[in-house]
Order: structure tokens, then sequence, then C-alpha cells
């Protein structure tokens, strides 16, 4: 008979020990009712800072048998394995199995037994499964079962699989063998180790045969409050059509009102967590990447990333092929790094072979960059073939994911990448004021003995205030980072491959369009963008004319740069942008174009016009 059971409150229902909601604490206190009526005699209870008040204000003396104790987290970045650790002498203290429950889930008695009723075999856990709750699932662990539906084996865990059969709820039924596992990782999630035995097949599941009761329910639509707020403002409304900032949602805009907050306090510190571990989701990283968060644009986490990597006695090798690539050689320049420039024409493909053959030529070359996405040109470049060659000659690789992490298939452990960096404000459709960077563990070690040289933009000291105290060096931009956060949370409710198709359609209703108004693309390569499409001015248009008329219907696109003024302009299909909206632009587009025509034959000017293209 199951008799003992840990409640996890530490953060997922105190918000790190700064408050006792009195709301929270009534979810603890029904949870132990229940279990009570279970059977469960002896519990403890994970808090955050405040274990006694805890204690006194579950009125546990009204649960006739039940002893509860309350262990105090101090630490607020605890995870919940690390909680479980704290609770690891009750665990210890007896080998039969142990309930672990989420003290934010309501338990349903009969399910509840049904999980005690379980026979654990040779298995160190059981965890209660159920279908899925709603429709966003972006903080639930998915779980895939070894035999489908019907199998009892757990063949693995995670935030972000695709292919899965149910969902954690967040209870399980453990032996104390499980505290081996977690004391094989640093700050884990319980999750965490519950896939690593999966993954040995040392974990079962538990489908109950009554329905899970969730407690969540839909947040309520913001549209309408937003657009109250934003009919007060003096700004006009423009559909943003250039390559970031980028149109948001009602969510991601409402983030942006908040209390006050103190960047030196727990709270934005929470904020922080949440931040960074989405992030290190979007980018597929480990869970020993480091997520630093930079307040600025992206080329200020450029900078920190290529000036904070790049020893004094060591080369960087520079691949440019665009005004993002020609950025980087400028700032390592103005850093007077010794530099590798190998340069290709802009709209050129990069050769991973030339990668290759610049190292052998130059042995003492420690840092590659290189851009994913040369947003300039629209072109992508083979990131995960030049990863390996960095891999192959023992070179950090650093990537400009800016404008296409959210987009694009960016994965810095499959490509190999040390150093990754983007921003808020392009493909994961937030806004201005926050560049990060993905950066690996063999990174730290590389760098070690580099001398910094910014002191705002020093990447060591950045992991150092994120990773002991969860926060930013200097004064972030709150908003922004808050911002961020509800963009990531919308970003992994669609999930990696809904985002990127749905940017694939996207971008190939735009290029017909474009194509057929006479607007060809700068480049045929088969490995154009999926965000920007980079296309000729219209034949018998200036690019400033158009870009006025198109203004005054509420349409924002962009022009390009350097080499390409003037006879190129960009389109973008970035940020909170609807099928419709792309259709309503291209109609708008093809009406600007024949009354600029139409004025200019009215002066005599005669136009002609090019051979109709395709996308």
């Amino acid at each position: 008979m199951i008799t003992r059971a840990i409640v996890l409150a530490h953060r997922m229902v105190l918000e790190g020990g700064s408050t006792l909601s009195a709301s929270m604490i009534g979810m603890v206190r029904r949870s132990l009712t229940t279990l009570h009526q279970a059977g469960i005699r002896d519990v403890a209870v994970v808090d955050g800072e405040h274990a006694e008040e805890l204690l006194e204000r579950l009125n546990v003396h009204e649960l006739t048998g039940m002893r509860v104790r309350c262990y105090s987290n101090r630490s607020w970045r605890q995870a919940s394995g690390s909680a479980v650790l704290i609770a690891k002498d009750f665990l210890e203290a007896d080998p039969s199995p142990c309930l672990i429950l989420r003290g934010d889930r309501p338990l349903a008695q009969e399910a509840l037994a049904e999980l005690c009723s379980t026979d654990l075999g040779t298995n160190i856990a059981s965890i209660c499964v159920s279908t899925p709750p709603t429709a966003d699932l972006s903080e639930e662990y998915k779980v895939k079962l070894r035999s489908g539906r019907t199998g009892k084996g757990v063949a693995s865990l995670g935030l972000d699989l695709s292919d899965f059969d149910a969902v954690y709820t967040g209870h399980a039924l453990v032996t104390r063998e499980l505290l081996v596992e977690l004391e094989k990782l640093s700050n884990p999630h319980l999750e965490d180790a519950f896939n690593a035995l999966a993954v040995a097949g040392r974990v079962r599941m538990q489908m109950g045969r009554t329905a899970w009761p969730w407690g969540m329910s839909n947040p309520a639509s913001l549209d309408a409050e937003v657009s109250a707020i934003l009919e007060s403002k003096q700004h006009p409304e423009y559909t943003l059509l250039n390559p970031g900032p980028v149109n948001t949602t009602a969510r991601v805009k409402s983030a942006m009102v908040h209390h006050d907050v103190c960047h030196r306090d727990p709270s934005f510190s929470e904020l922080m967590v949440s931040l960074t571990g989405k992030l290190r989701r979007v980018f597929r990283a480990s869970a020993e990447h480091t997520m630093c968060v930079v307040t600025g644009s992206g080329t200020a986490a450029m900078e920190c990333g290529i000036a904070s990597t790049v020893p004094r006695d060591g080369k960087i090798l520079i691949i440019d092929n665009g005004a993002f690539g020609e950025r980087m050689h400028e700032i390592a320049r103005l850093h007077e790094m010794n530099i590798v420039h190998l340069r290709y024409a802009w709209g050129d493909q990069v050769n991973p072979a030339d990668v290759a053959r610049a190292i052998e030529e130059n042995p003492d070359i420690a840092v590659v960059a290189m851009t994913a996405h040369e947003t300039s040109v629209g072109l992508l470049n083979p990131v995960h073939a030049v990863g390996e060659v960095c891999q192959q000659y023992d070179a950090l690789f650093l990537v400009d994911a800016v404008s296409a992490l959210g987009a694009e298939d960016i994965d810095v452990v499959r490509d190999h990448i040390d150093v990754c960096w983007a921003s808020a404000n392009k493909c994961l459709h937030a806004i201005s004021g926050a560049g990060f960077l993905s950066v690996s563990p063999r990174t730290w070690q590389k760098i070690e003995n580099v001398k910094p040289r910014s002191y705002y933009l020093d990447l060591k000291r950045y992991r150092r205030y994120v990773e002991e105290l969860a926060q930013t060096p200097f004064t972030p931009a709150v908003s922004a980072y808050f911002a961020l956060d509800a963009a990531l949370g919308e970003f992994l409710a669609d999930g990696h491959e809904a985002r990127i198709t749905m940017y694939r359609e996207r971008n190939q209703r735009l290029r017909r369009g474009l194509a057929n108004l006479g607007m060809a693309p700068l480049t045929r390569t088969g490995n154009e963008s999926h965000s920007v499409v980079t296309c000729c001015v219209p034949a018998g248009v200036t690019f400033q004319e158009f870009y006025d008329a198109l203004k005054v219907r509420g349409y924002i696109v962009y022009g390009c740069k350097d080499v390409l003024a003037e006879k190129f302009l960009q389109v973008a299909n970035m940020g909170d942008l609807s099928i419709e909206k792309i259709d309503q632009f291209l109609a708008t587009a093809g009406e600007v174009i024949g009354e600029l025509r139409a004025a200019r034959n009215a002066r005599g000017e005669a136009i002609e016009l090019p051979a109709r293209a395709s996308a």
C-alpha cells in the first residue's frame, strides 16, 4: 500500500517563494485532502522561502493521522528535480514506492488510486499520462510510448516531441533509485530524469480510465482590450512587410503592460528563468547550453559573440556574401582582430570546401563566423555543412541567426554551432530591444583565457549573471523581455514544424504573387529565404514612389542596401501576418503599380515592361 507522497509546491505554485498566494495555498490544501482520503499518511511539501508559514496556513491538524512536513527551498532557481533532492532524506527513509505530485494540478481520487495500484516491478517510476488537455501544449511534457497507446513502457518524454501518444500529468510513483539519476544532472527538471530512465527502459506509464482534471482554463481573448488601447494612440497602424521589426499579436503587446519590476528582484529572475528555458528549446539546445540575453539589437548580440571569442593569438574566418557578413567583418576590424576574409559577391552561394581550404591554409584560425540567412539578399547559407567543417578542424563556429531563428531549420546541436545569436523582433514575433545568444559548453573552455574587448558586451559576464543570479549584468529593457517571453510561448505552442511550414507556405504565396506582378527575384539558387523576398523594383516605377504609395495604403516594404539599392526591394512575411493580409497586399501592390505607370504614361514617359517572371 502506498502511504507516502512528495508535493512539489516550489516555483510551480508559490512563484519562487516570493509570495504565499491564498489561492495557491488552497490548491496545495486540496491536494493534501485528496491524499488523505486515499490513505496517504506521510507527506513532504517542498516550498520556496516560507515553509513554516505555509505549514501553518495549510491547517494540517484537521487531516487526522496525516504527518506533513515542509522543506524550504531558498533558491528560487532550483528546478523540480532539484526540489525533489531537497526532500532526499524523506525519499531515502523508506524503500517502498512514493508518490511525487505537482502541487498546482488538482487530484482526482479515482485516478490517484489507479496510480497507487501500479506494480512497478523492475521499473524505477510509473508516470501518469492523459490525453491532451488543451490545444496549447507548449509547457506540457509529451510522452512517446514504446508500443503505441496501449503499451505500458515509456520510450521518451519531452517538451518538444512532434510524435507523441499522451501528455504527462505531472504525477508519478517512484522508488528511491530516482535519486541516483537526479544526482547525475545539474539542476534537473524531474522530467529530465524520467526521460533518461525511459531511454533505459525503466519507466512505465499509467493511463487512467478516469479523465484527469487538469484544472486549466483557456486565457481570455485580449484582442478587444489591446485594440481599445491602440485606438487612443496617435501613431498610425501599418502592416509591416519589412524584415523586422514585425507585426505582433495582442498577447505580445499586452505583455508589455505589467506591474513595475526591479531587475534585481527575484520576480525578474523568475522571468529570466522562463525566458532562457524557452530560448533553449527554440534553439534546440541541450541542457548544458547557456542562454545569454543582451539588451540591444541583433548587432549587439553579434558584437558580443565576436568580441568575446577570438583569442589575441588566433584568427577569425569571416564568411561574407552580403551586408551582414560585411558587418561581422567590420566588427572584427574595429577590434583589430587577425582576420581571414572569405568574400563572395552579394547573392553568391557559400562553398564549404572554400571554408576547409581557408582553415588548411591558416591553421591558427580559432573562430569561423557566418550568417545563417543573409538578410540583405534573402539567401540561406549552408550552416550544417560549414558546422561539420568547423567540427573537423576544432574551430569555434559562430552563426548569426537573427533573421533565421523561428522561420528556418536551426538546431545548434545538430549543426555544431558554438555561439548562435538572434534577436526578438524578427521571426520570433516579439519587439525590438532584446538580443540573445546560445553558447555551447565547449565554448567556455575555449574562451576561458580570452581577455574581454568590451565592458558591456562581455559574454563571460553575461554567463556569470544568468547562471548565478538569473539576471543581466546591466539594466535590461524589462518590457521587451516580457514581450519576448510571451512571443516564445506562442512559438512553442505552435511548435517548430508548424512554424517552419507556415513560413514556407506564406513565402511561396508572396513569391508567386510578386513574380506575377513582374517583380522577379534577385536569386534562383533553391536556397532562398522563407521569410524575405528580394525582388526587382517594378519596371516604370521608382522604389521611393512605390514605397510612398504603399505606405499611404497602410503597407511598409523595405529598400535594399548598398549595391542593390534602387534596383531591388525586399518584402518580408515575418511576424503576425496572415495569408489574407498577404493577398490584400499583393492586390494593393498591383493597383499601385498600375497607377504609377499610368501617371508616367500621362507625362509621356515610355515604360519598357519585362517578360512575365515566374517564382
